[in-house]
């Protein structure tokens, strides 16, 4: 696999900045530079002239042409295995907050085939949607809501949000709570780029709950929600589906809220040029029928 700092040597030259760099890659900044400075004491060299044009040194040059080298042999490597034999490997990425979800080996079981398999991984809700619309992944399953001309979807389930709380915490005597207590509580909640903080927040805003909280803590799976739930003896908002085994278990508490019951809707989405891949295509006609059914 091609080292990290290399791309990030080769995005900054495609985009100019740093700043840019860091956006398209989904990461800070002081990263970006660390990767950068971490390549010249690597190598022992110096890669731009200046950092206001980022034009290259020599060395920088050098450096450049084999960051490319390595980029297309690695692209060389991974479509070799992806058309090993007669298999097809395709590439599938979750958002963040499905990587709990129980129900997703039914996605999987009425998608796959003998001679289809998927890589798999979770990531952040907009670098999905752009490795969609550049070809990088085949499919994205993601619980937002999105308007992207070059996307289409599929809706696969709703997930429904509920409350949870520590078993054993401040609110274990309350079953229902009240919108005062709400307001009091400390609150975990999707981060603000996810589906589930959305879905969340506009339900809140359909109820006329108006939060004043002095403490709102995010994160980006449901097991971090429920680990901060029991390390601040908080309220979680979580899917319904990703928590349900330590509900059940006894683990984890369910509260009710008057009249709160929202819900965030789950796609399979990809791109329209996806019916110039025969394997993409069986997939999504497949998705298709059984929506229809």
């Amino acid at each position: 696999m091609i080292d990290p700092k290399l791309i990030t040597f080769l995005t900054v030259l495609e985009e100019k900045t740093y700043l840019k760099a860091a956006e398209k890659l989904y990461v800070s900044q002081p990263s970006v530079t660390y990767h950068i400075k971490n390549l010249e004491k690597e190598y022992g060299i110096t890669l731009f002239k200046n950092n206001r044009d980022l034009e290259l040194t020599e060395e920088g040059k050098v450096l450049y042409e084999y960051a490319k080298n390595c980029l297309i042999e690695d692209e060389e490597l991974i479509n070799n295995f992806k058309k090993k034999g007669d298999n097809v490997v395709l590439e599938i990425a979750f958002t963040n907050m499905l990587s709990d979800m129980k129900n997703l080996s039914n996605i999987f079981d009425f998608a796959s085939s003998n001679d289809l398999y998927f890589n798999c991984r979770c990531d952040h809700y907009n670098k999905i949607v752009d490795e969609l619309k550049n070809g990088k992944i085949d499919f994205g399953i993601i619980d937002h809501n999105f308007t992207e001309d070059k996307l289409e979807s599929i809706s696969l389930l709703q997930n429904k949000i509920i409350l949870v709380a520590k078993i054993d915490g401040k609110y274990a005597e309350y079953n229902r709570i009240t919108r005062d207590m709400l307001q009091q509580a400390t609150l975990v909640l999707g981060p603000t780029y996810s589906g589930l903080y959305d879905a969340t927040m506009q339900a809140f805003k359909n109820k006329n709950i108006r939060l004043k909280n002095k403490k709102i803590l995010t994160a980006s799976t449901s097991s971090l929600i429920v680990n901060l739930v029991e390390s601040y003896d908080g309220i979680g908002f979580v899917y319904e589906n990703c928590v349900i085994d330590k509900i059940l278990n006894g683990s984890l508490k369910r509260i009710e809220l008057m009249n709160y019951e929202p819900y965030q809707n789950v796609y399979l989405v990809y791109s329209k040029n996806a019916s110039e891949y025969t394997k993409k295509q069986i997939i999504i006609d497949r998705y298709k029928k059984n929506k229809e059914a």
